[in-house]
């Protein structure tokens, strides 16, 4: 569908994937407040339709392109998330995290929001941590176990079955949490928009701020759109 300005909230969150992300970020409701169309919801929160309807297509073209991944199977799935993913976000992470702590230290007095950033920063790196700790350590042994086994006359047990199960509930709980500190930076940061006055370091911890958040969605929607309900497939 093409976005227009007299779509309703509710109407682009049916037939855009991704834009749920999007309205969360400017704290548009798309479920009470869904009847509202763009052009009032815009104006309530004080940004552009324009900007609004690029961010929300170019979500959507990159969760489109991850659909020809539901043709792969589960071990390059895997073999994406250990290479690709976890690498890309985590040294995104260890290059900003430092600046973070830079711009809080120089800028702090006067803007305490980017103190507020910089500790949810840090929450956010020791939940990555942990829920990349347990697609390794968890999720992926559990799926080679019952990958491992000599289909179609063998029977998967009901400890392989819960073992799989537990860890993606760990997982999504984990994500979930991590989505809910990026609102709340994204909030703080009045969605990544640095004062007029912030310096060069400033401005980039923003930019930076809003590349890793964008990857971070992007891969907790791989895992949970394609690489969960392809590992629950097997079991079902």
């Amino acid at each position: 569908m093409e976005i227009e300005r007299e779509n309703t909230v509710a109407e682009v969150v049916s037939k855009k994937l991704g834009s749920d992300y999007i309205f969360n970020k400017y704290s548009i409701d798309f479920c009470c407040g869904g009847g509202l169309t763009l052009e009032a919801a815009c104006k309530e929160k004080g940004i552009t339709f324009e900007t609004l309807r690029q961010e929300i297509e170019s979500l959507n073209s990159k969760i489109i392109g991850t659909s020809s991944l539901n043709d792969r199977d589960l071990g390059s799935l895997m073999l994406m998330v250990k290479t690709e993913y976890h690498p890309t976000i985590d040294h995104g992470f260890k290059e900003i995290l430092p600046l973070a702590s830079k711009v809080a230290d120089v800028h702090g007095a006067v803007h305490s929001e980017v103190v507020d950033i910089k500790e949810l920063l840090q929450a956010v790196g020791i939940y990555l941590d942990r829920t990349f700790e347990s697609t390794i350590n968890d999720l992926f042994p559990a799926i080679d176990t019952i990958l491992s086994l000599d289909f179609p006359s063998a029977e998967i047990t009901y400890k392989q079955v819960e073992a799989l199960k537990v860890a993606v509930e760990r997982i999504t709980a984990e994500n979930n949490f991590i989505k809910g500190v990026f609102h709340k930076i994204a909030n703080l940061s009045s969605n990544y928009t640095a004062p007029e006055e912030a310096c060069n370091s400033y401005r980039f911890l923003y930019h930076s701020l809003q590349q890793l958040d964008n990857e971070v969605h992007e891969y907790m929607h791989f895992e949970k759109h394609v690489l969960v309900p392809k590992a629950l497939k097997i079991i079902a």
